[in-house]
């Protein structure tokens, strides 16, 4: 998004830059003043040299330290054979980019908000640990693995909607020749992307070094509107247009999942998001071996151990611990402080800057909601919003709004935090057009969440590229070790972090 393009906000009204489709709000939207609540680490992770210059307070010893609480930091920590480990949080919260965030008492999605079942293709590791944690069940007459709990599933009726400048259809992808060509073109492909990425065969790695955008200009007659739709599916799971990642990962994002064979698989949405699994994960580690607000900023090996520089944020105390074995699981751009020798060979990961905006509602009927709104627009950082009503009717409505921004600006996301009352307006104008009426004075409040390195874009050679995961008892692990940034590839990437450990 252009900071041209945003809102001027002016005598308690809010001007929209354009109106974009038929529908008009008369250039203005009646804004009441309302709460505004931002969550951000950015200063958190810039206590650096401050730490460094503190002395050490104690030195304690651990068998495994594991370095971040996302996905795949706790799914590492429920597959260590030892429970003397300790996990380390920055934040207060954990979870990561599957975070939530509590308005009015509930929990929220603030990051990751579903996933769907898993064809029985998928890595038996990952299965096996949602199973074990009373996730999923095998429904051996359609061959997936489904969700136990199924009040937290999606019906297809109210699954999404799409707005196209504004007019409306089904979903982003509009039903015409050129979609059913595309759809021809991919059933070679045919149940050959499994997940997690790391198995797919080597004989399709010659994908991962075109573009998505190339690949599909090669065999198909594409337009501009096709590409902006492809586009838009693109950046929301993966952080970047079919001209930036590779086709490997464009053809996996339609292949990994029966989308489109008739078969119809379970979507779980949880109003919490992914953050369900978080909570499960959480339930089997004691609470005592997981430390939030605690920022480790070196690691190093002496002889056969490893020593780890942390620092508690809340009471600015220095810790030095004394480790056997660490698992990596924090965001990799900040080895270059933490452990520079390692940087290297994830130098060639960027990070696209994610911002989630969750706008709380009084008592509002809003006409035709589904579950997922998307909205394609000349602004392509807005990816439309999704609707708590649809997940869960009892409590207070939310409307969580994701933005995706290029990878080069990373600024944006610090300006936001002293503009942050531009960008929920200019939410609020979109959430306005889509629903044609103005929804800003049903506002009651907002939760800003503000992501600067969400999501690794899987660029040409970046799913292919030979890294070295494990040596010396450092084992990494995340989606941004090489992986698709999906659920499942975090998931296993835990996994197999503590396996080498263990072995």
């Amino acid at each position: 998004m252009d900071r041209r393009m945003f809102l001027k906000v002016s005598g308690g009204l809010i001007l929209l830059s354009a109106c974009r489709g038929k529908f008009s709000l008369n250039d203005k939207l009646e804004i009441s003043k309302f709460p505004i609540k931002i969550d951000s680490n950015r200063s958190l992770g810039h206590l650096v040299r401050s730490a460094i210059q503190l002395p050490v307070s104690e030195t304690l010893k651990i068998e495994t330290l594991i370095v971040g609480a996302g996905i795949s930091g706790l799914s590492a920590a429920c597959s260590l054979r030892s429970t003397d480990y300790l996990v380390c949080e920055l934040d207060p919260t954990l979870g990561g980019t599957s975070g939530a965030t509590k308005i009015s008492g509930s929990l929220y999605s603030q990051g990751a908000h579903y996933d769907l079942a898993y064809p029985n293709n998928y890595g038996k590791d990952g299965l096996n640990l949602l199973e074990q944690l009373d996730i999923i069940t095998f429904n051996g007459k359609k061959n997936l693995w489904e969700f136990q709990d199924k009040k937290h599933l999606i019906s297809s009726d109210n699954e999404e909607k799409c707005y196209d400048n504004g007019k409306f259809r089904s979903s982003v992808l509009e039903n015409n020749e050129l979609k059913r060509n595309f759809i021809d073109l991919l059933k070679e492909y045919d149940n050959q992307f499994p997940l997690p990425s790391t198995l797919i065969n080597n004989k399709l790695h010659h994908l991962d070094h075109i573009t998505f955008f190339d690949y599909l200009n090669k065999y198909l007659p594409i337009d501009s509107h096709f590409i902006e739709a492809v586009d838009y599916q693109m950046l929301d799971d993966f952080g970047g247009t079919a001209q930036q990642i590779s086709a490997l990962a464009g053809i996996h994002y339609y292949k990994c999942r029966p989308y489109y064979n008739n078969t119809e698989i379970e979507l779980f949405s949880p109003q919490q998001g992914n953050y369900y699994f978080i909570q499960k994960m959480m339930s089997q580690i004691p609470s005592d071996n997981i430390k939030r607000n605690h920022l480790v900023f070196g690691i190093k090996r002496i002889g056969k151990k490893w020593h780890a520089d942390i620092l508690d944020t809340r009471s600015m105390i220095r810790k030095e611990y004394i480790t056997n074995s660490v698992i990596y699981a924090g965001q990799k751009h900040a080895l270059k402080y933490i452990h520079p020798e390692s940087h290297a060979q994830f130098s060639d990961v960027t990070y696209a800057p994610w911002v989630v905006v969750n706008i709380e509602l009084n008592d509002k009927e809003l006409k035709n909601s589904k579950w997922q709104n998307d909205f394609l627009s000349p602004d392509g950082t807005f990816l439309g919003f999704v609707d708590s009503k649809i997940q869960n009717k009892k409590n207070n409505r939310v409307l969580t709004a994701y933005y995706c921004f290029p990878n080069i600006h990373h600024y944006i996301i610090q300006d936001f935090e002293s503009s942050a009352e531009t960008l929920v307006y200019e939410t609020i104008s979109n959430m306005s057009l889509y629903y044609e009426e103005d929804i800003s004075k049903h506002v009651k409040q907002a939760h800003i969440k503000l992501l600067g390195h969400a999501m690794p874009i899987p660029h040409p050679g970046y799913l292919t590229k030979d890294r070295t995961l494990f040596k010396d008892n450092l084992a990494f692990a995340g989606v941004d070790t090489g992986r698709l940034p999906l659920m499942f590839d975090a998931l296993d990437s835990g996994i197999q972090a503590a396996k080498s450990i263990s072995s």
